[in-house]
């Protein structure tokens, strides 16, 4: 996805441009990619894999102004170079720094539902010579209003006894501003990048929920007030040099952030009104290093890479009021990776590569820690048998540790009564790693005068150890937290396609489309039987239109995103479906000066909505939940500028 793509999705950060990537879907915390619902997705950020546990680095990189992405790369399948740990990698490649004296604004203005939002980036570039600099500077300023409703019922031995619904409505701003300087130096070939980031964020919280009891009947309140303060440093250098026919590059980052949050919650039950307050603080260490050698021998391309990753997280809770606690959380991440890959160059039509990758990784959390290492062999080839054709296929291994917090037993308690509908959340200390084996078959068709290209693409994931959350009866209490299911396989189909339009009469046109088709069981050893995956989509399928209009100076897109219902199935546990849902985006820009542009976009202009129903069952006991979070529109007006 190059730039101008994702100048055309209208978006204002680089988050919000994750969650537009064809056959992916990126929201927060939550990477998923072809059904699979757990981590199927690793985001690197040009090139550098942040730590699996690091909750700092990815939230604040996702904060940053989309005008930073200089292009976003999706790559399938295995490498040694990238691991098989998930079926998809995407690669955030930022800007670069420009030795031309330029000035870029981008100051955006509009509305979330009804609430006014905004952003503003202004970027410096200059430079003299070998050396660049580039100097943004970003403000975002949001408002966004949440509105949503649930319905629960409890039916122990048939007989309903339980039968409450929540309406409930709140309100998120936040405030971050960001410094994010770029320089660089060049001599040749070689050349220094020195990238220092600074983020400060501050966001409030408020929520009010209405519960109503049918059964009593009665009515009560809940209220939650939370400010939360998030800071970052980062600093990151990478460079390349030539030695003779050879490329050594390098990189190394430190990150250094905390968060605090503030909570309080006010709640009146029965015509008795309580308090309960939370104070907590978060804060990360990391890391991250890289060496890599590319040579060419021959006939080959031969490359050698290491990697180190190294986190600390320390986190602490305090409560008052209705519930007195304190808690302590210390958790540790060290990951070492070397790997070899050839890249042979069997004839001018295929291309044979193959490596293998070494991992060795260590976890602590709360005095429970695990190792592990493996090697993970993949190979790869690719073949034009024909003039247009083309035909890619890989086979490797992969492996995948738990999170740090899926380790940890520390409880986030359920708020109201303890049900499966209300369940604790905890982690699981014994939770094995996921082992996996994956397969690509690509195959690709180029059309004439590079006017598009079309694709298909049969993927097949087997993986060891699958982890689900689970919801189930500990004792006396419903506690939700990640098992090892057993054995998972997923499989499907992508189709993709990308067609200029101008030869069909369509003048400056751009027509695009991808659909996933997944399929997902698991052999289910607690079980016993063979059953599907938790969550799992019929379909994913995202299309897109944009067009050039010079003789009105403008520029249009129209994107569409859907997804088709999810389905669990557990048997005598769960079962549910999450509704098909579509969003459409659109922009109009029109070019106002040689120098300004005028950008109208709209964001989910369907005003989509998140329908849930589960159903958890417990011998004759039966639990119902129906969530339903309401769409909200996002309308923007921005002005871009370059001189």
């Amino acid at each position: 996805m190059d730039r101008k793509e994702i100048e055309n999705l209208g978006v204002m950060t680089i988050g919000e441009v994750l969650g537009k990537l064809p056959g992916v879907e990126i929201k927060g915390d939550s990477h998923r990619a072809r059904g699979m619902s757990r981590d199927s997705v690793q985001v690197l950020i040009d090139g550098e894999r942040p730590a699996g546990g690091s909750r700092m680095v990815a939230g604040v990189i996702g904060r940053l102004p989309s005008g930073d992405l200089e292009r976003v790369e999706i790559l399938r399948g295995s490498s040694a170079e990238y691991g098989g740990a998930s079926s998809v990698t995407v690669n955030l490649v930022m800007k670069k720094a420009l030795s031309k004296r330029t000035t870029a604004v981008k100051a955006a203005v509009g509305f979330r539902g009804n609430e006014p939002t905004g952003q503003m980036t202004w970027t410096e570039n200059g430079g003299d010579g070998g050396f660049a600099w580039s100097l943004p500077i970003t403000l975002n300023l949001h408002r966004n209003p949440t509105q949503g409703a649930t319905d629960r019922q409890a039916f122990p031995n048939g007989v309903r006894n339980v039968w409450q619904q929540e309406s409930d409505e709140g309100l998120y701003t936040f405030r971050e501003f960001v410094l994010s300087p770029r320089m660089t130096w060049k001599d040749s070939g070689d050349s220094l990048t020195i990238s220092p980031l600074l983020f400060d964020g501050l966001g409030k919280r408020n929520s009010d929920t209405t519960l109503i009891d049918q059964l009593a009947p009665s009515t009560d309140t809940r209220s939650s007030r939370e400010t939360n303060n998030r800071r970052m440093l980062r600093l990151r250098a990478d460079g390349e040099k030539n030695l003779d026919s050879s490329k050594l590059t390098g990189r190394m980052s430190l990150n250094r952030g905390n968060r605090t949050v503030d909570l309080v919650r006010e709640s009146t039950v029965a015509n008795v009104s309580s308090t309960s307050t939370e104070h907590s603080v978060g804060k990360e260490t990391e890391y991250n290093m890289a060496l890599r050698l590319d040579k060419p021998l021959g006939e080959h391309l031969l490359a050698v890479g290491v990697e180190h990753i190294n986190l600390r997280r320390n986190d602490e809770q305090s409560f008052g009021g209705s519930f007195v606690g304190v808690s302590t959380s210390d958790a540790t991440e060290r990951h070492s990776i070397a790997w070899v890959q050839d890249d042979w160059s069997l004839q001018q039509s295929v291309v044979l590569t193959a490596g293998v990758r070494g991992e060795y990784m260590r976890l602590a959390s709360d005095g429970v820690s695990q190792q592990h290492g493996r090697l993970l062999p993949s190979i790869a080839v690719r073949w034009e048998p024909a003039q247009q054709w083309l035909l890619r296929s890989s086979l490797g291994a992969g492996l995948k540790l738990p999170r740090l917090e899926e380790l940890s037993n520390t409880v986030t308690r359920s708020i109201a009564v303890n049900t499966p509908l209300e369940a604790d959340r905890r982690g699981n200390s014994n939770l094995a790693p996921e082992r996996s084996l994956n397969y690509e078959a690509v195959l690709e068709r180029y059309l004439d005068q590079e006017a598009g290209v079309f694709g298909v693409n049969l993927y097949v994931r087997s993986t060891e150890d699958f982890i689900e959350r689970r919801v189930q009866l500990e004792g006396v209490r419903w506690v939700d937290r990640p098992q090892n299911e057993g054995r998972a396989l997923h499989w499907g189909w992508e189709l993709d396609g990308k067609v200029r339009t101008d030869n069909f009469g369509w003048k400056g046109a751009t027509v695009k489309a991808h659909l996933t088709l997944p399929n997902a069981r698991v052999n289910d050893a607690r079980l016993g039987v063979t059953r599907m995956a938790r969550d799992t989509p019929d379909y994913a399928f995202s299309a897109g239109v944009d067009q050039s209009l010079p003789m009105w100076q403008s520029s249009y897109g129209v994107s569409l995103q859907m997804s088709g219902p999810s389905k669990t199935d557990i048997p005598n546990e769960q079962r549910g479906t999450t509704n098909a849902k579509t969003t459409l985006d659109a922009f109009w820009l029109y070019k106002l000066t040689p120098k300004f542009n005028l950008r109208l976009s709209g964001q989910n202009l369907l005003a989509a909505k998140t329908v849930r129903e589960t159903v958890y069952l417990n011998g004759a006991d039966t639990y119902q939940l129906r969530t339903e979070d309401k769409g909200i529109r996002a309308l923007l007006v921005t002005l871009e500028g370059r001189w």
